[in-house]
């Protein structure tokens, strides 16, 4: 075995934990009914009483990087940091014909399944569309499918340098892309009504546009690709040669340089979540890597996994549960154990009750699909 073919069986756990830990996020606070933490600030605080600082970070209104919409952003990184992995493992027993048609099919498969989780290509009717008028984005699946097989590309054909150089690029022409106004539109160029944005969203898309609002699914692609980027550049870091300790203080560096970046590009260029602009890609990037950075520290160099298994059964299955929640309502499966204690509470602590029973129950399938070593791999 030579010395190339024994470092991709080497798998890092902490890329696992941290996608798990993404895929946590989402489901404690989007989807499969186990909504932790805002049953949890109810129950603590009620309803209408939650602290400002909670408030800010559980609000989707809130435009800046916050704790309920990091788990997107790392989620996509993490897409980018085993790209390169990927793609040199295929590249030691395919040729690139074949890598292509992988690429290709992954894709395909992964934007079938962002129509399917965001509920359009299953149930038309309830959101008044047709084949004519579904949106091209009804879900992050299909952000991922097109960052993958963009930057899936780029690695298959460029050098880390010029990987670097796309990267630097899209972040700075993202930036110049906001100052041309918006044929017809007078006010301001961040507006949530009208930017160039929206505009060449309804141009690029027309009744195919995104349902989110001042969401623009042809200019967050781009950002999408961006973050996805950022995870490539660091993949060709962890998954490198260097030494684990220099690795680790590479990523602290890196990462503590991208936030500092971004917030000083901020005093020029809004942090703006619904727009993906280049410093919350920058901010929320540096997140990611802050904490792999701390993840590969703990977990692959001190060898302290334990605590992380959480995480990490949710990490090697995140499609799978990431499919089920948006298919199912756990909350009603946890139900059938903890409905009647749950009742004999308050609402707000039966609510919490109830969201902890899902997340169990959605734990406990992907121990079962982990002990079994069954992983929906695309």
């Amino acid at each position: 075995m030579t010395e190339q073919t024994a470092m991709f069986k080497e798998r890092i756990v902490s890329v696992d934990v941290l996608r798990g830990l993404a895929m946590f996020l989402i489901l404690s606070t989007q989807i499969g009914g186990a909504h932790i933490f805002s049953t949890f600030n109810n129950m603590v605080w009620g309803e209408k009483n939650w602290p400002d600082f909670v408030i800010n970070q559980l609000s989707w209104g809130n435009e800046h990087v916050s704790f309920i919409n990091i788990a997107q952003s790392i989620f996509l990184f993490i897409v980018g940091v085993v790209i390169p992995f990927s793609i040199k493992k295929r590249q030691l027993k395919s040729d690139k014909s074949n890598i292509y048609l992988f690429i290709l099919k992954r894709a395909a498969i992964l934007f079938l399944f962002g129509l399917i989780a965001g509920g359009k290509l299953l149930n038309l009717p309830q959101y008044n569309r047709t084949l004519a008028t579904i949106p091209i984005y009804n879900n992050v699946l299909e952000y991922i499918s097109i960052s993958y097989l963009v930057c899936s590309i780029i690695v298959l054909n460029t050098k880390i340098r010029t990987q670097y150089i796309i990267t630097g690029a899209l972040l700075v022409l993202y930036w110049l892309v906001w100052f041309i106004p918006a044929p017809g539109w007078d006010g301001v160029i961040y507006s949530k009504e009208m930017n160039i944005g929206i505009y060449v969203e309804n141009l690029v898309l027309g009744n195919h546009s995104s349902h989110f609002g001042a969401w623009t699914g042809v200019f967050n692609t781009v950002s999408h690709i961006m973050l996805a980027m950022t995870g490539v550049l660091i993949g060709h870091l962890i998954f490198g040669n260097r030494e684990k300790m220099d690795k680790a203080k590479l990523l602290f560096i890196v990462g503590a340089s991208m936030i500092v970046v971004g917030k000083i590009c901020g005093l020029f260029f809004p942090i703006m979540r619904c727009f993906m602009t280049s410093t919350f890609v920058l901010i929320s990037g540096g997140i990611g890597v802050l904490l792999l950075a701390a993840f590969y520290w703990i977990i692959d160099i001190k060898g302290y996994s334990k605590w992380a298994f959480f995480f990490h059964v949710f990490g090697v299955n995140s499609i799978a549960i990431y499919m089920m929640a948006h298919l199912f309502d756990f909350r009603l499966i946890g139900n059938i154990l903890v409905g009647g204690i749950s009742s004999l509470f308050s609402s707000n602590v039966e609510a919490f009750i109830q969201a902890v029973a899902a997340m169990v129950i959605m734990w406990l399938i992907m121990y079962y699909m982990y002990c079994k070593k069954t992983f929906l791999k695309i």
